[in-house]
């Protein structure tokens, strides 16, 4: 059974994170865990480590060598929490738990939805039937389940008192407002910010816009970390690994994640919270992905196959910024999504991390250090439905 240390995330002014296919006006609303590992690996780096030792224990692609230690820790992605409740990334595919009845007749309200609260989550895990627990349409008193943020967010009644007060409260009575409000309150903002660039040699200055994501007070982002072996030592370091993924988060919590950082975006205070567990899948069990996953060779197709997998993949590419070059494309990487349902395999540890730096002739050289991108798989054993 997987334990899970919790780590939130308070973002001073925002945070803008990219969305590929987009320019710097969209921001992503979500940290994923491919991108999180790779700024604690660059903050290992700024605090004096070396981040080869850091991931030598980390298993890699055939061919390619790590120790045989095992990692001494996995992570989620980094998903929304508001005032108690900590959301999950709903499931890429809904047929297991909802009757056609109300696919059919609720798809547009069902798409909408991105987290799911983790009292409904873990029904989910327990092979609970959903339908009775789907907030209402627009305008309509919820009974079980209730919607938040236009009905990004999906929770149930029993969880709303651990929202923050400011949510559901009247603020000059402290009443409770109407449950059918709730789907009205933010636990986030989008929003668009004014930029001026100017030209180095006209001095002419020309506006953009850059997108950032503002959270609402006593809301953040979350992840965990199941931690394996906290008290290992960095190789040749003289830092344990938890102490290590401490020290790396407070320089990212000055430095900020994400980009848009020179405008302060991205600065952020953190606190470890609480201990939750999860179930844990036996070989040939279904596996809901909290983290992105890449498959080793040796676990495909078995993975990706079976009559109850469902999976979305999603292309990683982009930029690397490197202290011993100048800023190039990384390699594209494939990744399995957050949500989706996969089959576990033997082994506790599944997916590896990749090389991505890139491989095209380039004017300014070679990069001298590898690029590694975070594929390790972690989520929760998921029970058949009980379709009784």
């Amino acid at each position: 059974m997987p334990n899970l240390t919790e780590y939130c995330l308070v973002f001073r002014s925002g945070f803008h994170l990219g969305t590929r296919g987009v320019d710097v006006e969209e921001s992503a609303v979500h940290i994923p865990s491919d991108t999180l590992f790779a700024a604690l690996v660059d903050a290992h780096r700024l605090a004096g480590g070396d981040p080869d030792a850091f991931l030598a224990p980390f298993p890699r692609p055939q061919g390619e060598e790590s120790t045989n230690d095992g990692p001494p820790f996995l992570l989620t992605s980094a998903f929304p929490f508001a005032g108690a409740i900590r959301f999950f990334p709903m499931p890429v595919s809904l047929d297991r738990w909802f009757e056609e009845e109300t696919l059919r007749t609720r798809h547009k309200d069902l798409k909408r939805i991105r987290f799911v609260s983790e009292g409904l989550f873990r029904r989910m895990l327990a092979g609970e039937k959903m339908d009775g627990w789907l907030f209402p349409s627009e305008g309509e008193d919820p009974e079980k389940g209730i919607a938040l943020q236009s009905g990004a967010l999906w929770l149930s009644c029993e969880e709303v008192d651990g929202l923050p007060e400011t949510m559901w409260l009247r603020p000059d009575t402290k009443q409770a407002l109407p449950l059918r409000a709730l789907r009205y309150a933010r636990v986030w903002a989008r929003q668009q910010v004014p930029r001026v660039t100017v030209d180095r040699v006209s001095s002419a200055s020309e506006i953009f816009h850059a997108g950032r994501v503002v959270f609402s007070p006593e809301c953040g982002l979350w992840f965990g970390v199941e931690w394996r072996a906290p008290d290992r030592e960095v190789e040749g370091e003289g830092i344990v690994y938890q102490d290590a993924l401490h020290r790396a988060l407070a320089l990212l919590a000055d430095d900020g994640l994400g980009g848009e950082r020179s405008a302060g975006y991205g600065v952020f205070t953190w606190r470890k919270g609480e201990t939750l567990s999860l179930p844990d899948p036996s070989p040939g069990e279904l596996l809901y992905l909290l983290s992105r996953y890449h498959p080793r060779k040796e676990e495909l197709p078995a993975a990706l196959t079976g009559g109850d997998t469902a999976y979305s993949l999603v292309s990683v590419g982009g930029w690397l910024r490197s202290p011993d070059g100048a800023a190039q494309r990384r390699r594209r990487l494939w990744l399995v999504a957050e949500g989706s349902i996969v089959q576990t395999t033997e082994g506790d540890t599944r997916g590896d991390v990749v090389d991505v730096r890139p491989t095209y002739e380039n004017p300014a050289g070679d990069l001298p250090h590898p690029v590694w991108r975070y594929g390790l798989a972690l989520g929760a054993g998921l029970k058949e439905v009980d379709r009784g």
